[in-house]
């Protein structure tokens, strides 16, 4: 299922605790290009989703079409970004509007806008 999934994909991975092995299902977005979906060691960039939407900072973005991307309750895009492992993704939910996909690259921008020099 994992080589399928694309840049805009909501999923349901496994977030591991750090003091167990446990693991708690979480939502999140894929966020690497086709590019390096192809050529990376089985592994996704993601960004994470929450719906506790009321403890957003000011630099992350609410989904507007959350039914749409598979989200059960109104979520945003929190500014955690992380390399997963394919094979802790459990199930895609859905795929972002173009809506959603162009606040997220802003949001992204924002977050990642790095001047080196």
């Amino acid at each position: 299922m994992t080589n399928i999934l694309t840049n805009g994909d909501v999923v349901v991975v496994k977030f591991p605790f750090a003091s167990s092995l446990k693991y708690k299902a979480r939502p999140a977005v894929i966020i690497s290009t086709e590019n390096y979906n192809k050529y990376s060691r089985d592994t996704f960039l993601i960004l994470a989703i929450s719906s506790q939407v009321s403890s957003k900072l000011s630099i992350e973005k609410e989904i507007k079409f959350y039914t749409e991307a598979g989200l059960l309750k109104p979520s945003i895009f929190k500014s955690s970004i992380a390399t997963i492992e394919s094979t802790f993704i459990i199930q895609k939910l859905g795929s972002l509007t173009h809506l959603d996909r162009v606040t997220l690259k802003t949001m992204l921008k924002n977050i990642c806008d790095i001047n080196l020099g």
